[in-house]
């Protein structure tokens, strides 16, 4: 039997998952020291609050995503380097637990089993705004940029990677692109960031926890 993804792609088509992940037990939310994830193809129950913040819908569908863009704080962070490379834009989103949130793109598209979620600069959106949008459609969460974290270089792209806070949302909402969406103690990242341009990240982020912890 064929399983279908609950949300239709950029084009209104349905989405086949052909590999679908399995969702945690629901008390793994509540252990800091467990990888929680939670399947789109898979409900499970999810806590109504996780580290004193609610579990809920963010009503992100009809932003003006410009708009927002203006009201959003600005954070510290340097000149993007001079490039001809596509820029692109992301989000580490830590929890008060040191854990950390990934995306499972659907059917591991790129051969990328984990990820931190981003996306391409869309035009007229500066980096950060373009990296809440993204955190958004990947996983489902409002998440709000802290600080700038690092800058990753791949082959055709520089990513800039924002550390951010969870301040709403709910992975039950993750959009088409992601299958799962997974929270991770840091110490186990590694093990699920299967591509070495994402585990580029995690020196910066190992730094960035000890001085916030």
């Amino acid at each position: 039997m064929t399983i279908f993804h609950p949300q239709l792609d950029e084009n209104g088509e349905p989405v086949a998952v052909s590999r679908p992940t399995r969702s945690s037990h629901v008390s793994a939310w509540g252990d800091s020291g467990a990888a929680a994830t939670f399947s789109i193809t898979d409900p499970t129950l999810l806590p109504a609050v996780l580290n004193g913040i609610a579990l809920t819908h963010a009503p992100f569908e009809c932003l003006d995503w410009v708009r927002f863009a203006h009201e959003l704080p600005a954070v510290a962070e340097p000149p993007f380097p001079a490039t001809d490379k596509r820029r692109t834009s992301g989000l580490v989103i830590i929890e008060p637990d040191r854990r950390i949130w990934l995306v499972h793109p659907t059917n591991q598209f790129g051969g990328v089993e984990a990820t931190f979620p981003k996306g391409r600069l869309e035009p007229g959106l500066p980096l950060a705004a373009n990296a809440v949008k993204e955190g958004w459609e990947e996983s489902g969460l409002d998440a709000r940029p802290l600080e700038w974290l690092c800058d990753i270089e791949r082959t055709k792209t520089i990513t800039r990677y924002y550390l951010a806070f969870r301040a709403a949302g709910t992975p039950a909402d993750m959009g088409w692109e992601s299958q799962a969406v997974s929270l991770v103690p840091a110490d186990q990242l590694a093990a699920f960031l299967n591509r070495p341009n994402d585990r580029k990240v995690l020196p910066a982020l190992q730094t960035a926890l000890k001085r916030l912890f």
